[in-house]
Order: structure tokens, then sequence, then C-alpha cells
């Protein structure tokens, strides 16, 4: 039993044509962080979010009119980013892993085509754990577009952004100490009680890397003699405010711990777009699958994203005014 290049690419063909609307759910299939965000549609390039801030409006009755609240509209911009697969095959190669795949599952051929099991087995689940990795750690450099991990912005640059000191659209900090296997279950603590409180109801879940997540399991065991609250439905929560406690794979590598409400978190993607696999061609002897699709994370308003900024000194919103403007409160500087 063999394939050439041609045969390959008319079966891929075939099967991406067929398959169009399984191919696509599956490129698109919400990874391990993704499932955690509000997935928004229909988004190209650039969208303007729009947001409003209305300052105080109650006062004294008096029996003229004597007015009082100003609203101020901003645009946060959102911007997802167009992606790309250029993915070579050769035959030879991969028929051995096909047939291997076979015998170890009992299956014949006509159970799983060399084509679906190239898209399914192969392909696909390298598109999706790519994606939580951009999703979570991409920093996009339109200098640099065909390297790994280079064509999108993902959560940290996202929100390192908007802890600059001169961010129009500024994130929400909180000083931390650098995180230890000793110190964490403190400083998740410690995030906890800082976060502002006219918010805090809706501040349902606390993000971090996987890796932190089991250093605080363990540094709250070493403390407290049993691991923190489990539930099937939440998982495990802090001490304080029952907050879930959401350990992304994506993040691991970075310190970040994060919270913001859940219809804050974006997705952004475009479900208009033409087939996620556009074209399959034979060369030679490679076969080579084309797919594209845009993809991008956001949140909707910056200023509702609480961040942990380790060596920080500032609680708040960095910008001048606008912790004032959002808070109500000035920020707080930490005096050395």
């Amino acid at each position: 039993m063999s394939i050439n290049a041609t045969q390959l690419k008319t079966e891929l063909g075939a099967y991406s044509r067929t398959h169009n609307k399984e191919v696509r759910a599956m490129a698109y299939q919400k990874s391990v962080t993704a499932k955690y965000m509000r997935t928004v549609p229909a988004i190209k390039g650039r969208f303007p979010a729009l947001q409003s801030i209305t300052g105080r409006v109650v006062q004294g009755f008096q029996a003229v009119w004597s007015p009082l609240g100003i609203t101020e509209f901003r645009v946060n911009e959102l911007k997802n980013y167009q992606q790309k697969v250029n993915y070579p095959i050769k035959p030879a190669d991969i028929q051995a892993s096909w047939l291997a795949h076979l015998y170890e599952e009992n299956k014949k051929p006509q159970d799983m085509p060399i084509s679906k099991y190239i898209i399914e087995k192969e392909l696909m689940p390298a598109v999706v754990r790519d994606r939580e990795h951009l999703i979570c750690r991409g920093v996009y450099d339109a200098n640099d577009l065909g390297t790994f991990g280079k064509s999108m912005n993902g959560i940290v640059k996202v929100i390192e952004l908007g802890l600059a000191a001169n961010s129009e659209n500024p994130v929400y900090q909180i000083p931390m100490e650098a995180i230890t296997v000793a110190n964490i279950t403190d400083q998740v603590t410690e995030f906890e009680l800082a976060l502002p409180e006219s918010i805090k109801g809706f501040l349902t879940k606390i993000y971090m890397s996987s890796s932190n997540l089991e250093k605080y399991r363990l540094d709250y065991f070493k403390k407290y003699g049993s691991y923190p609250s489990y539930t099937e439905n939440k998982g495990f929560t802090t001490i304080l405010g029952s907050r879930e406690l959401i350990g992304l794979p994506g993040l691991n590598g970075s310190d970040l711990i994060f919270s913001t409400p859940d219809e804050n978190f974006l997705r952004l993607i475009d479900l208009n777009d033409e087939p996620v696999i556009t074209d399959v061609q034979a060369l030679d002897y490679d076969v080579k699958i084309f797919m594209e699709w845009w993809e991008g994370v956001a949140f909707w308003t910056n200023q509702l994203v609480v961040a942990g900024v380790i060596g920080g000194n500032i609680t708040g919103l960095a910008p001048a005014g606008a912790n004032q403007k959002y808070y109500g409160t000035d920020a707080v500087v930490a005096q050395p």
C-alpha cells in the first residue's frame, strides 16, 4: 500500500471540502484558555470597543437647576490578527505513522482514511497547541511574522501594554513580591485583599500559570495541612472570596496573576471568513496544506483588568487622574 503526492493532495482536498464545517470547528475549538473567554465573532482587523464613564449624579434637592454629572465616552481599540499555516507533508513519511495508528486502534483504512488522520490527528492538535501559546504568550512583530510566537499579541503582552505608565487604556495594578513556592499562598491572598472594592463582586476568577497553581496547592498544604477547597464545578478556590483559581498552561513561564469580569475577557475571531483550509497543493514529493484564520485576545475595558506587578509600588490605575475617574479615589503609591 503506497500513496503519492498527487493522490494525497486529491484526497485531502476532497476531505476538506466535504468536511468544511468540521474542519472549521476543529480549528476554532476553544483551547484551555479560550474556554474562559467570551467569543466575539466577525472581527477582522481592528474594532473600536466603546465604553462610557459617568461621574456622580446625585445631589441634595434645591428648587433650581444645578447640573451635576458628566458622561465621557472612550474607545479601546480591539485587534485581531490574520494567522496562517503552511504545512508540508511527505506522503512516505506520514504513511508510516498512519499505518501505526490503524494498527494501534485496530482500525481499517476505510475507518480512518489517511486524509482524516492527517487533519484530525496531526495537523489540528498542533494548531490548537500553538493557538494556546499564542493566546497567552504571543508578541506581535510585523517584521518577523514567519517566526512562531510573533503573529499576535497574547494576554501577557496585552496586559503589559496596559501597565505602561503612559497607557491610554491602563490596567489596574497591585504590587506583589517575586513568587516562590513558599509565599505564593500569601501573595494571592494579598492580591485578593487589594482588589478594588467597587468591582470585587464581579471578579470571580483569578488566573495564573498552571505551574504556579501547583505551587499554590503545595504551599497551602504545607501551611494548613490540607489542600485548597475544591468542588467539581469551581475547581480550587481562594481562602477569602471563594474565587476560582484558574491555572492556564499557556502562561507557564510567566508569573502573571490577574483577574477580570468574565464578560470582559475576549476572544476575537472571524466566523464569516473563507474556509480555514484554503488550498491543498502537490509539488514534487510534498503535499502543501494552506490554512488561514483571524484571531486575537483583548479586554473590552482594560481598566477592569487587575494584574499583579512584581516589584511594583502602585495600587490602582497608574496614569494621572485615571483611578479617580474610574474608581473615585486616587491611586496609592507606596513610599520607598
